[in-house]
């Protein structure tokens, strides 16, 4: 499974999500320890603000109504006393004790406080402990082990208890006013609001940010698009919007369609010019040579320029590239079926099979001279050809098979160069100026196509392969 998401939306969404994840985890421990400072802190406030005030009721009421007063104010965290001995034997604690000297009006030595750990509520297990180690008072070794360890447990479960506010008080009666008081139960409810709180926000910020990130990527899109369009021979001018950087790449490849548009119109004309230029010479000196004596000489010129004129004509029909056609929708398996008609009667041995309709989006009288070309090609130097058409979910496929002699796997790229023929099969006599599969591929590329050769079944023949995308 891709968890990393392949859009620029997405990855930013994820993106921001971890970093807000990360940044609330560390927000949230933060707040979590000053939180849990700022309770225990404000609960001694108000525990020896009870305790002060359980006292001065306590001192200043008689013996029958201490008993009530200390009821009313204990709680389940607060146990208040009136005892005969102090629950303290020395102060361990001065700063509360100042403080509560100061409030009081006692002397510092009928005061005393501590913060020590509830060891009776904190170790449940110690009258386990105590048990244990009476059964075993008979072996000596055992019990000395046992109250080793017992002791090492109790240390280390000492670090584990909650601090708890011990408070031992001077009465003028003589007695002690003992107080214990344990810090409350740390509440959590805080962090399920906060957690609500961040996963309501990072749904926010997640789904402002993709909308964010499809507007500013829209434009990157349609050029995305055309860039696809531009690549099959289509010219689709983008309008300018989204961010200024945005803006740029869609000026700069606006400007490159005009550039390359104007080239290619400048091309287009020197190449009519030049045609025009070298069929006007060429037919003078056919007329002048026709008119000389019948020889072996006049024979020889003749043919020098009918070749000169045919190889002159292939060389343009090369170099014009694509067409000028404009593009539109075609049914590919009409048109094939046409072509393949139209070459049975000329009595070529061309064997269509019957295929699906295919609508694509091109030129598509580029496309049938690019197959006429191949056709014949198969026709001639393999017999007979068997053309097929198959449609994928993104392409269209028409195969070419011939029963030729085939062409060696280190040749099948270089035949696709202009000029270039293979010596033993491919001469002026049995025709072409080896620029056919030259022409054919450069037409089929235009429209974002390819040509591919390889190997016919069971490696007899020559395998030729049309690719046309799909573009809906």
């Amino acid at each position: 499974m891709r968890l990393w998401p392949r859009r620029a939306g997405g990855q930013l969404a994820l993106l921001l999500i971890l970093v807000l994840l990360v940044a609330q985890i560390i927000t949230i421990v933060i707040l979590a320890g000053e939180r849990q400072g700022a309770l225990r802190s404000a609960s001694l406030e108000h525990v020896l603000q009870r305790v002060a005030d359980g006292y001065t009721l306590a001192d200043t009421t008689d013996p029958e109504r201490q008993e009530r007063i200390l009821r009313a104010l204990s709680s389940p965290t607060l146990r208040l006393s009136i005892d005969s001995a102090p629950y303290l034997t020395e102060d361990r604690a001065s700063g509360m004790t100042r403080r509560l000297a100061e409030e009081l009006d006692l002397p510092m030595a009928q005061v005393r406080t501590a913060m020590e750990a509830d060891e009776d509520d904190c170790l449940p297990d110690r009258d386990e402990h105590r048990d244990r180690e009476r059964h075993d008072d008979e072996d000596d070794e055992h019990h000395e082990y046992e109250e080793h360890r017992d002791g090492d447990d109790h240390r280390d479960d000492r670090h584990e208890c909650p601090p708890v506010l011990a408070v031992s008080l001077a009465l003028s009666s003589g007695q002690w006013f003992n107080a214990r008081a344990r810090p409350p139960a740390p509440s959590w409810l805080w962090l399920k609001a906060t957690l609500t709180s961040v996963g309501i926000t990072a749904v926010l910020l997640t789904l402002t940010l993709l909308l964010a990130v499809r507007r500013i990527l829209r434009p990157m899109n349609e050029l995305s698009r055309a860039a696809h369009a531009f690549g099959r021979g289509e010219k689709v001018r983008i309008p300018e919007k989204g961010p200024e950087d945005v803006r740029e790449v869609t000026r700069a490849f606006n400007q490159m369609q005009d550039q390359v548009g104007r080239a290619q119109e400048d091309r287009a004309r020197l190449l009519a010019a030049l045609a025009h230029d070298l069929r006007t010479p060429i037919t003078s000196m056919r007329l002048r040579v026709e008119m000389l004596p019948e020889g072996e000489d006049r024979d020889r010129l003749l043919a020098s320029l009918m070749e000169m004129q045919h190889l002159a004509e292939a060389t343009l029909d090369f170099i014009r590239g694509t067409t000028t056609e404009k593009h539109r929708r075609y049914d590919l398996a009409t048109l094939l079926d046409s072509l393949c008609g139209d070459l049975q009667e000329m009595g070529l041995a061309v064997h269509c099979q019957d295929s699906p309709r295919c609508v694509l989006q091109g030129q598509p009288e580029a496309v049938k001279r690019a197959l006429r070309n191949l056709i014949e090609n198969a026709v001639n130097y393999g017999e007979q050809a068997e053309v097929m058409l198959e449609t994928r979910e993104s392409e269209a496929v028409v195969t070419i098979v011939d029963q030729g002699p085939g062409i060696p796997e280190a040749e099948r790229e270089r035949v696709f160069e202009p000029f270039y023929r293979l010596e033993h099969s491919r001469n002026r006599e049995t025709g072409g100026a080896g620029l056919g599969l030259a022409i054919a591929r450069t037409l089929i590329r235009g429209m974002g196509g390819e040509v591919r050769l390889g190997a016919g079944p069971g490696g007899q023949g020559l395998q030729v392969s049309v690719t046309l995308p799909k573009t809906g």
